[in-house]
Order: structure tokens, then sequence, then C-alpha cells
């Protein structure tokens, strides 16, 4: 089964699963006065209005976790579950922006996420309607690790499946990023509890604007994060001014590494990695006189020994930068070859980092596919076929497997498309 048809059925199963939850548990939910579900639905729609779209995922994260967690301490499980389907919808979804599907979806998963996560709470000793800071740390700490764990776990299943990315791999990243979010959030959302228990719907504008603060922190934070790869992308574009012939190059070399980096099951942080290294991957160029880098014939001797150095120096212009500089041997090394007759150190086989093995094929197969002054540009098949005359002597050969697989698919088309040239001539021929 195609891999959209297994996302659908997920979803399905998921938006089933949350419904039949809800309609479960409605009669426990009339135990409660409706103006206390509906107080904290309407917080949680206030702070899903805000919400903060993480780097490098289709999806967003707000701080109506600490909401959901407060009624979960005031009202348990069951109104968690129905103010979480509520409060989590957004202007978009009621606009149509959304997928009904999607919008379904999401209902049931954040229903089910706040009812396990509730449960858990309250198996662990936590009492509800009632929280103390001390007796109840460990019945607090696992409701927002379970939520965490619930949480990332649904949305990776359904992106792993829908965009053919490593399911560990994505998983691992969210969580690192969104667990430490919600046990910050956790004492937040204790204190909204407490403090609404204690002086009601009043009580709780005191601890609402540390909430919005802690959104604004966390809004900040990434847009730090985006605003590395903006830096990057202009450091790309200096280099290309540079060198005109190569306009373009860095991209594309970012790009495949990605996907070579999904394809061999690498964990997302270090394919993030690859997507900057791959973009300045030849930054050292800048160092470079413009008559060497420019120059469209054959090198002589010192202006080779020229070149030969900027991935020294690209190395040391990315390795004090805090997010890039675990990868500067990377940029150093990605002119190593696997028979170790490489430069700039003559390293070989698994000595050279595998971020520049990776780097060194989506290079050559880039450069092979490009025209420049001195040579034409190569097909698919012919680049291919290049690569592979270089596996085990200048390339990983399971960098070059990996690389057969991740562009196949263009191979194909592009037979495709010679074929119907072929028959096309041989139809005017006729």
């Amino acid at each position: 089964m195609p891999r959209l048809q297994w996302s659908r059925l997920y979803a399905l199963i998921v938006t089933t699963t949350g419904l039949l939850l809800l309609v479960s548990w409605w009669p426990a939910l009339r135990q409660h006065a409706w103006e206390q579900v509906a107080f904290f639905s309407l917080l949680a729609l206030a702070a899903e209005a805000m919400p903060v779209t993480l780097p490098r995922r289709d999806g967003t994260v707000s701080v109506s976790f600490a909401i959901f967690f407060a009624t979960i301490i005031v009202l348990g499980p069951e109104a968690a579950a129905w103010v979480a389907a509520i409060g989590s919808i957004r202007v978009k979804d009621l606009r149509g922006q959304t997928p009904i599907d999607m919008v379904l979806f999401n209902r049931g998963m954040v229903a089910l996420v706040a009812g396990l996560s509730g449960l858990a709470y309250r198996a662990a000793g936590g009492t509800v309607g009632a929280v103390s800071a001390l007796s109840d740390v460990v019945p607090l700490a696992l409701c927002a690790v379970v939520y965490a764990l619930t949480n990332v776990t649904f949305v990776v299943f359904f992106l792993a499946l829908r965009q053919k990315m490593s399911i560990w791999g994505v998983w691992a990243l969210n969580l690192k990023w969104l667990l430490p979010n919600y046990l910050a959030l956790a004492p937040i959302g204790s204190l909204l509890a407490s403090s609404y228990l204690r002086s009601g719907p009043v009580g709780i504008g005191l601890f609402f604007l540390p909430l919005l603060m802690a959104r604004y922190s966390f809004q900040r934070f990434i847009d730090m994060r985006r605003m590395y790869l903006d830096t990057v992308r202009a450091l790309t574009t200096a280099l290309e001014a540079k060198d005109p012939y190569t306009k373009g190059h860095s991209e594309r070399v970012a790009q495949l590494s990605v996907k070579l980096g999904r394809k061999m099951n690498l964990p997302e942080d270090q394919v993030e990695l690859l997507e900057y290294v791959g973009l300045l991957h030849d930054i050292g160029k800048i160092g470079v006189r413009d008559s060497v880098l420019k120059k469209p014939g054959i090198f002589a001797s010192e202006e080779y020994a020229e070149m030969q150095r900027h991935p020294v120096i690209g190395g040391q212009i990315i390795r004090d930068i805090r997010l890039l500089g675990k990868a500067a041997s990377w940029v150093r090394y990605h002119h190593e070859r696997w028979d170790g007759a490489g430069f700039p150190e003559g390293l070989a086989g698994e000595e050279i980092p595998l971020g520049a093995r990776i780097i060194a094929v989506c290079d050559a197969f880039d450069a092979i596919t490009s025209e420049r002054p001195y040579k034409r540009a190569f097909s698919i098949a012919e680049a291919r076929r290049e690569v592979m005359r270089g596996s085990g002597t200048q390339f990983d050969p399971a960098v070059v497997s990996a690389l057969m697989e991740v562009t196949q698919a263009e191979y194909e088309e592009e037979l495709r498309a010679v074929q119907a040239q072929t028959e096309a001539a041989a139809s005017r021929d006729a």
C-alpha cells in the first residue's frame, strides 16, 4: 500500500479512536459546570491563536499545553480531553483553510493525548480538584512526560508515513524540541490550576501573562534558529557573487545531501546540519583569488595548490559558529577520497567523517550535471555512471548506493523523455 494511503488509514484510526473516547466520556463531562469547561476552552483557544512554527517541520507548538495541564488538575482527564479537542481549534480551521479530515484528525489526536496524560496523572496518585507542589510532583511530571511522548508519537508517525521520513529520526528530533517545552510549561500549568482553585477565573490572570512570556521566549528562540539559516544563505549568496559559474550549486548540493541523509536514516538533527553544510561547503573559495577561481582552463600547479586550500579555509570559517562548528570537519574534508588520494590530509575510508563523504558525492554529482565554461552538462544517466565508476576509490560505496536510489526516479524520467524523443524522430523520418 502506498505511503499516502497508509497515512490516511492511520489518520482515520486516530480520528475514530479519539472521537469514540470523547463520546464515551460525555457522561463524566456533564458532572462539571459548563462554565468551567467553557472557561478553560476559551483560554486554550486564546493560546492556540499564537502558535510557534517549528523549524524544518510541518507542525507548530503553542502554550496551550499549560491550559490542558491545568484542566487535568482541576477537572480531570475527561474534561481535559474535551477542552483539548475544542480549545485546539484554530482560525484557519474555521475558515476552511485546513482539510476537514485533518481538522477531525487533530481533534481526535489531541483528545487522546490529553486524555491519556490525564489518566497517567490520576494513576500516579494525582488528585483531581487539588494540587500540592510537593506531594504531586511525581504525578505532575509523569503527566507532562506522557503528554510529550504521546503527542510526538502521534504526529511523527503521521509525518513519517506521509513524507517518507525516518520515524525514529523525526521522533527523536521533535521530542528533543518539545519535551523541554512541555516540562517548562508544566509548572505554569500547575500554578494556573492552583490559582483557579483558590481564586477562580480572576486568579488565572495573575499567571496568564507569564504564560504569554513563555510563548514569546520560545518564539524568539525559533527566530534565532531561522536567522542562522538566513545567515548561511547570505554567505552562499556572497560566494555566488564572486563565482557566478556555480550559482545555485550550493543550494542543489544542500537539497541532495538532505535526501541522502534521510535515505541513509541519519538522525534528523544531522540531516538539518547537512543542509547547512551543503550550502556552505565551498565557502572557503572566498579566500581564493578571482584570477584562479574564474579561470576557465586548466590550473597551473601553484593555482591548483591554491584551490586545494578552499576546504581548509571553509572549515576555519564555520568552526566558531556555534550551530555549525561541530560540522567544520565536513567542510574541511569534503575533497578527501575513499582511497586516501584526496586533499587536504589524505584521509581514507571511514577516517573521513560521514557528513563529508555525503557532501563529496553530492558535490561531484551536481558538478557533473551542471554546465560550466569548460564542459557541457552531463545527463543523469551519464552522471550516475561516472559516480558509480568512482565508488570504492573516490567515493564511499554506501553513499553512492544511496545516491543511486535517490536519483532513480529522475533517471527513469530521463529515459522516458529520451525514448519519447527517439520515437518522435522515427515517426518524422517515416
